[in-house]
């Protein structure tokens, strides 16, 4: 099957460079296509797990990535995948990632352009426009031209524009220089922004007020934005559409599912939903988990994953619910935990963070320091040193890491490379509870590696039923 393996329309916003608005504006606009009536499906390029929450708030349905890295030719089917989950989508708004040309290395590998390319959908130029109106069709213009990289640039929004004479200087500009249409501007709302914090935004549901700011730009931007013009900008994606390989479903020796406990709340709250998905394809039963507090895990949990997020942020919660923290600690005992970034912190013996050290599970013999710097950042490759919960010793998996904390000692379970500079390594991850344990900096998406999230399944079957049998 090669093209239209989805019959949603989509675009992608696309900006100069980070810091222009993407989120600001794609929310906008997925909050105004809704208010049409129309089912819209958000995408986030890129390994970003706190935009989408931004985006899923402003849809009303859940924001997928788009991440090429792991598995590029997976981007087809991530696509149309998410557009037919539930009610199918009439219509898919993608959110890009730094600036249009920004990827792996100078060839920009896995950028919006990038997926542009890959799914071949038209793109919608985001350009600040704070004190410029020729420059600006200056620079849509380069970038409509940078091959063999370039997509097709079929409009421009202008953010931050002072008013209706701006906005007309900018749109003759573009449309005498650059042949591209102005399809709407923006006004500076800075002061109804979505705020920061290390690691990027605060996620949308920290904020009681994300819904009215998100509804705020909407307002600001439905008042100067052709949107039937947007609708009709919005193409068909081609590309060779591949599915990932999952095979038959996972049980445990008496044919139950093996039940997975995924924690999910204000300190656990980076997912790729998509792995959600391959758990439930490969027959798991997921449920939602809060470490901050419900009292223990579900009974019956056979695999408990602890996902990124801010357990720093909320490290007061966490080790105040002495309850959940000792049935993590007897479960690890005698069942499969998975961890990653945040989670692992979680495990470990504390957070030092702000000049308070907060007692955490004590599962992993390391303690962990907040740096107030990224201390590392990006795409990688990790090989196996060991034999863990999701690979065989000297196996590889493409993942990321961002974080602002270090832990010591480290572990050992990977040799981890930077993608963009190969010969840079460093030790990373700790297996423990006699294999039955993996906790690493490294995010992963299952779809992209499925035997590696079938072994972890097959590996938790395997030790409840044992646990079940035993006198």
């Amino acid at each position: 099957m090669t093209a239209h393996f989805s019959d949603t329309k989509g675009f992608i916003i696309g900006a100069a460079s980070s810091g222009a608005g993407k989120t600001t504006a794609a929310a906008a606009i997925c909050m105004i296509l809704k208010n049409r009536g129309l089912a819209v499906q958000p995408f986030k390029i890129g390994p970003d797990f706190i935009d989408p929450t931004y985006l899923t708030a402003a849809s009303g349905r859940q924001c997928r990535n788009l991440d090429g890295f792991p598995r590029p030719d997976l981007m087809p089917f991530f696509y149309a995948d998410s557009c037919r989950s539930g009610p199918p989508a009439d219509i898919a708004v993608v959110e890009g990632v730094m600036g249009l040309y920004d990827g792996l290395g100078a060839d920009g590998a896995y950028s919006t352009a990038w997926l542009a390319h890959a799914l071949g959908l038209p793109v919608i130029l985001l350009v600040d426009a704070r004190a410029a109106a020729t420059s600006v069709a200056a620079t849509a213009l380069g970038f409509a031209s940078l091959k063999p990289l370039a997509p097709r640039i079929a409009g421009v929004i202008a953010n931050r524009a002072s008013g209706e004479r701006h906005a007309e200087l900018i749109g003759e500009a573009l449309g005498r220089f650059a042949g591209i249409p102005l399809i709407g501007w923006m006004p500076n709302v800075s002061e109804n922004s979505f705020p920061s914090r290390h690691l990027g935004l605060v996620p949308a549901a920290e904020r009681s007020d994300s819904a009215g700011a998100i509804e705020n730009f909407a307002n600001a931007l439905s008042a100067h934005l052709d949107v039937e013009r947007l609708i009709s900008i919005a193409s068909k994606p081609s590309g060779a559409y591949a599915e990932p390989t999952v095979g038959p479903p996972v049980a445990k020796s008496d044919g139950a599912p093996v039940r997975v406990a995924i924690a999910d709340d204000g300190a656990f709250c980076f997912h790729y939903r998509d792995n959600w998905d391959l758990l439930a394809r490969l027959g798991a039963e997921t449920a939602a988990v809060s470490p901050m507090s419900d009292d223990a895990l579900p009974h019956g949990t056979d695999l408990l994953i602890l996902p990124g997020g801010y357990p720093e942020e909320f490290s007061h919660a966490l080790s105040s619910n002495e309850r959940f923290m000792r049935s993590v600690a007897d479960f690890s005992r005698s069942g499969c935990i998975y961890a990653e970034c945040g989670g692992m912190l979680y495990l470990s013996r504390g957070i030092e963070y702000r000049g308070e050290f907060r007692g955490m599970a004590g599962i992993i013999p390391a303690g962990v320091k907040m740096t107030g710097r990224l201390s590392r950042f990006g795409y990688v490759e990790a090989t196996a040193n060991k034999d863990n919960l999701l690979m065989r010793a000297g196996e590889t998996m493409r993942a990321h890491e961002f974080h602002y904390s270090r832990m010591g000692p480290e572990g050992d379970a990977f040799c981890v490379r930077k993608a963009s500079r190969p010969d840079e390594s460093w030790a990373d991850g700790y297996v423990a509870e006699g294999g039955r344990l993996l906790a690493t900096y490294l995010h992963a998406n299952f779809h992209a590696h499925a035997l590696f999230a079938r072994r972890m399944l097959c590996r938790a079957a395997a030790v409840s039923s044992a646990r079940r049998l035993s006198p």
